[in-house]
């Protein structure tokens, strides 16, 4: 009876020996259980922040190749800009050298405008000094003809088939615009030059005379009274 008793016993703390172990052995598997959990956790959140970092990197990537892109399309528009630039600076100083030659050029014409403008103005003054010889030299012979006219009491009448144009304002004849001889000086006028009566020693009363020899006449008249 003692015997068995102590073998229960012994069979006791053997069972408790093993629950013991197993208690442990499952405590310890807990333990590992739960590390392996930790790690697997820590695993999955490396493993999500990976691909958060991946992702973030990717769209990343993306933005930057977008940038490149259009750096490089900047890049291409400035050296088409710096081109054109070129190409404009050059227009400018091609532009710039032809208006400095049209400078010189108009100062030269300004010049020679200058030198002509004084010569045309010679030209003037010396075509108005034999204009004005010319109309003296007319009037000395209008009033020489006038003259020998009054002295002698005849006129040598100018030819009417000869002359086309009137002695005084040099206007064509025509239908309209007859001729008519002035009486004192023998010339042919038109009416308008020649609308003027004045008696002569010739002739018992007034005839047609021209604006000049009427005016003579006149003065010469008023002087001899």
């Amino acid at each position: 009876m003692t015997d068995t008793i102590q073998k229960m016993d012994e069979k006791c703390k053997e069972i408790d020996g093993v629950r013991s172990g197993a208690e442990e052995r499952v405590r310890v598997l807990d333990a590992e259980a739960a590390e392996r959990e930790a790690r697997t956790n820590g695993v999955e959140r490396e493993l999500r922040l990976e691909r958060e970092w991946r992702t973030s990197l990717q769209e990343t990537s993306i933005c930057n190749t977008e940038k490149i892109s259009q750096l490089h399309q900047e890049i291409d528009q400035l050296k088409r800009v710096s081109e054109r630039y070129l190409t404009l600076q050059e227009e400018y100083y091609a532009l710039k050298e032809v208006c400095s030659e049209q400078e010189r050029t108009l100062e030269e014409l300004g010049g020679q405008l200058s030198m002509a403008k004084l010569a045309a103005a010679e030209l003037r003054e010396a075509a108005d000094n034999v204009q004005q010889q010319q109309q003296q030299q007319h009037q000395q012979q209008q009033q020489h003809q006038q003259q020998s006219a009054l002295q002698e009491g005849s006129v040598a009448w100018a030819n009417d088939r000869m002359v086309t144009q009137c002695k005084g304002c040099s206007r064509e004849f025509n239908m309209t615009r007859r001729k008519h001889h002035c009486r004192h000086c023998g010339n042919i006028f038109c009416n308008a030059c020649s609308d003027n009566t004045t008696a002569l020693p010739n002739s018992a009363k007034p005839v047609r005379v021209c604006d000049e020899c009427y005016v003579f006449l006149v003065s010469r008249y008023s002087v001899a009274r």
